[in-house]
């Protein structure tokens, strides 16, 4: 049911006692998704109210943003931060079911500051909507070296791990993938525990300018085989200039495996 015409809503149920503070300790990193009933399990609070009213506590809001942002972010994260700004006071609704709906504007900036709209209704009828302003966080697992690596240096399984990180930007190309690191080289050195960035690797070179490689044609089932030079590093399937040895003269050529290079007749 969407009777608030919302963009996307995510809905929180209760039946309404006394409703404990925050409990100490709950805003870890990675912490679980909000749960009211562990928290009520867990008061041993007594807190006085007005006949007929109850309170919603800042943590509970906190809670179903949370639950919310994951939701409309599924995937894209392991978990996420969600660090409430506004409101800081409990609020008091009428005695009752009490629903919770959390709302925001579609938007590329998912993180950061966001404002949400929390929807409040009791017994099922509308009492009134707050703004909730919040500093969300994703928390990603990365690749990141451990030990420092070296220019043109191909990475090995050992070299790297994954770590989590928080990011308030999505849009970063860090690698979060091992398979996408190993056997890759670096452009750049990489220092240990830093995300590693798909700008930052390349395919290993199969040869190295001033190598001495096989050159080869073939045409049909005619193979022709001389020794060249190379002129300048090559990755596989990448063309370079080679010098044959024998004639002196310089050939484009393409690498076909780590000392091999291939020309065309």
């Amino acid at each position: 049911m969407n009777r608030f015409g919302l963009l996307s809503v995510a809905t929180l149920s209760l039946v309404m006692s006394s409703v404990p503070p925050a409990m100490a300790g709950e805003r870890s990193l990675t912490r679980p998704p909000f749960q009211i009933h562990e928290a009520f399990a867990h008061t041993t609070h007594s807190i006085p109210q007005a006949r007929g009213k109850r309170l919603i506590y800042p943590e509970q809001i906190r809670g179903v943003i949370h639950d919310f942002v994951k939701r409309e972010l599924a995937g894209r994260a392991v978990d996420y931060q969600v660090a409430l700004g506004d409101p800081q006071q409990p609020i008091v609704v009428p005695s009752g079911t009490v629903d919770l709906q959390v709302s925001a504007a579609r938007s590329d900036e998912s993180l950061g500051r966001r404002v949400f709209q929390i929807h409040l209704a009791v017994n099922g009828r509308f009492i009134k909507t707050i703004d909730a302003t919040a500093d969300v966080a994703a928390i990603v697992e990365v690749v990141v070296p451990v030990r420092p690596i070296k220019v043109d240096e191909q990475i090995e399984s050992d070299d790297v791990t994954t770590e989590r990180i928080v990011l308030y930007d999505l849009k970063q190309p860090f690698v979060t993938n091992l398979a996408e690191v190993i056997g890759k080289a670096a452009i750049r050195p990489l220092p240990p525990q830093n995300a590693i960035r798909m700008t930052s690797l390349r395919r290993p070179f199969a040869v190295h300018k001033g190598d001495r490689v096989t050159i080869e044609a073939r045409q049909g089932g005619l193979s022709i085989q001389t020794v060249g030079v190379t002129k300048s590093h090559g990755e596989l399937g990448q063309t370079i200039t080679v010098s044959n040895v024998d004639s002196g003269k310089e050939l484009r050529a393409t690498v076909v495996a780590p000392g091999v290079v291939r020309v065309s007749f």
